[in-house]
């Protein structure tokens, strides 16, 4: 069961309760509670959402200029061959 199911159980069992009414208790504190649960709930689910979408953008930043370095590295011959189409279609000596 979860824990924000227990908080509500325990509540709905407060209000049916049969006693006197406390007078340092205002009225409402228990709804108060739970909403104040139920926000740190919703604002822990929140943060982590969005810590674990930082994490993914990182690594995938992460990734693309590692990729990119590792495409440019063996790009030498790459770079040789483009001179080598270029100086087909062109000749400078003008053959």
């Amino acid at each position: 069961m979860k824990e924000e199911e227990k908080v509500e159980r325990l509540f709905a069992s407060a209000r049916q309760a049969k006693g006197e009414v406390l007078p340092c208790m205002p009225a409402g504190f228990a709804e108060n509670i739970l909403q104040q649960h139920r926000n740190r709930v919703q604002e822990n689910k929140a943060f982590l959402r969005t810590s674990i979408l930082s994490v993914a953008t990182a690594l995938m930043i992460l990734g693309t200029v590692l990729g990119i370095n590792i495409e440019i590295t063996p790009g030498t011959d790459d770079q040789d061959s483009t001179v080598e189409l270029a100086y087909s279609l062109w000749d400078p000596a003008g053959n």
